[in-house]
């Protein structure tokens, strides 16, 4: 005998957003353990905390003005357009592997949320300056989350590690900073509320060695890597926020800074540095009207 299953009630629910963040120092989408907080942003009581499922993609139910949504049937791209309002997203790692952002979002937004890249028309998927594939040049489907200068990575990757400060001694919060061997880009950081940045990246190939007999052990492997940074300060006067607006973050690719190896006079830019295989390298600008220094001083104007 065959039983006979009759539906009585089909429930549906619209996910507002499906987010997945890119790791940009090491490569990987496969992130946990983060604390994601969606709300308008005019109404912290408005928050609701995403959840992760089992793909890896951070998601959220409940957002305040999107229930009727949310209890939609269908996939009708015309609800969704009409639906659609501003919200606040904020990330955090209570590990502190990675420094917190937030930016505004668009929802509910169909497939993997993309963030656009401000000031694009029509809207383009963030570019970041980086070599492509590692992470991808276009975020599609992504948002990148930056390693906080404390964070603990395998000793096989390299790191550069600087505190960026301005001329008149103020932190350079959130700046990026940008390694390049050989013209192609590297990795990229992004400074804490304090200036302080690390860029951690896979080493580039090693030279293959010469062919000689007998074959010579080679065991020390150097590059040259060169620094960029960008950069826009806070208004003379203010500090900067206790957490980064990535439409802010990303905007300062428009401005290239000089970064002083030394800042008596006359003035000299930073030279290329030898990166060497297994140590981790850290950049100051060497000599200042006072001596020498732990920071590494960019100019902001």
């Amino acid at each position: 005998m065959t039983a006979t299953v009759r539906v009585l009630e089909r429930v549906t629910r619209r996910a507002p957003i499906g987010l997945r963040v890119w790791d940009v120092s090491a490569a990987t989408d496969l992130v946990d353990g983060l604390e994601i907080d969606i709300s308008i942003r005019t109404d912290p009581l408005s928050t609701v905390r995403a959840y992760v499922t089992r793909s890896g993609v951070y998601s959220a139910s409940g957002l305040p003005g999107l229930r009727a949504f949310e209890l939609g049937a269908g996939d009708d791209a015309t609800a969704w357009s009409a639906a659609l309002r501003r919200y606040w997203v904020e990330i955090r790692d209570p590990q502190g592997r990675f420094l917190p952002l937030g930016f505004d979002a668009d929802l509910p937004a169909r497939g993997l949320f993309t963030w656009p890249s401000p000031g694009t028309s029509p809207p383009q998927p963030l570019a970041l300056p980086t070599e492509h594939g590692s992470p991808p040049a276009a975020m599609i489907g992504h948002v990148p989350l930056f390693s906080a200068p404390s964070r603990s990575m395998p000793a096989s990757l390299a790191a550069v590690r600087a505190e960026l400060r301005e001329l008149n001694g103020r932190p350079a919060a959130y700046a990026l900073l940008v390694a390049s061997i050989d013209g192609t880009t590297r990795g990229i950081g992004m400074a804490d509320q304090l200036g302080r940045v690390a860029i951690v990246f896979p080493y580039p190939d090693r030279t293959r060695p010469a062919l000689t007999s007998p074959p010579q052990a080679t065991n020390d492997f150097r590059w040259s890597a060169t620094l960029t940074a960008y950069y826009v300060p806070a208004p003379p006067g203010t500090q900067a926020p206790a957490l980064a607006d990535l439409a802010d973050v990303i905007a300062q690719t428009n401005f290239p800074r000089t970064l002083f190896a030394s800042t008596a006079s006359p003035p000299q830019p930073l030279r290329a540095q030898a990166l060497q295989y297994g140590v981790a390298l850290t950049v100051r600008t060497e000599l200042t009207p006072t001596g020498r220094s732990s920071y590494l001083f960019l100019n902001a104007a």
